[in-house]
């Protein structure tokens, strides 16, 4: 449950990002799926983003596996990535999922990245980008 009462919104579990991405795209019909590490299965992670070229890089806090996700591995060289670092507790632990927004014939038109501390609860979105190519169905698997 997402509690709305503080400057910044907490949520009590991952689960939370889904609805805060709905409410932040105000797009009620967004497709969230949770990153999950694909060597241990967590669900944390430290994140390296980069605003301006919208690439993201997540390393599993368990086990450290890296990954750059969707499409972003085309840019990643051309990226100066930022760790996330949460400005509420300094925690840099998050939960992550990416939120599609899908045209009519069911390819991405828009992507948002969802993201809570694993320590604070604090919700948030480091990114979000346009989708200008189709398929769509290679960067959505990529994950």
């Amino acid at each position: 449950m997402i509690d709305k009462s503080k400057k910044y919104w907490h949520g009590d579990s991952a689960d939370d990002i889904d609805e805060y991405l709905r409410l932040y795209s105000g797009v009620k019909s967004i497709d969230v799926k949770p990153v999950l590490c694909h060597t241990c299965g967590s669900d944390r992670f430290k994140i390296w983003v980069d605003e301006d070229e919208a690439a993201i890089q997540v390393e599993c806090t368990e086990c450290g596996f890296k990954k750059i996700i969707l499409d972003c591995e085309d840019i990643w060289e051309d990226a100066d990535p930022h760790a996330g670092i949460c400005p509420e507790c300094k925690s840099k632990d998050y939960n992550v999922r990416v939120g599609f927004v899908r045209r009519d014939n069911g390819s991405v038109k828009h992507v948002y990245i969802g993201n809570r501390c694993s320590k604070c609860g604090l919700l948030g979105s480091y990114l979000d980008w346009s989708i200008k190519f189709e398929p769509t169905n290679t960067m959505e698997n990529n994950i």
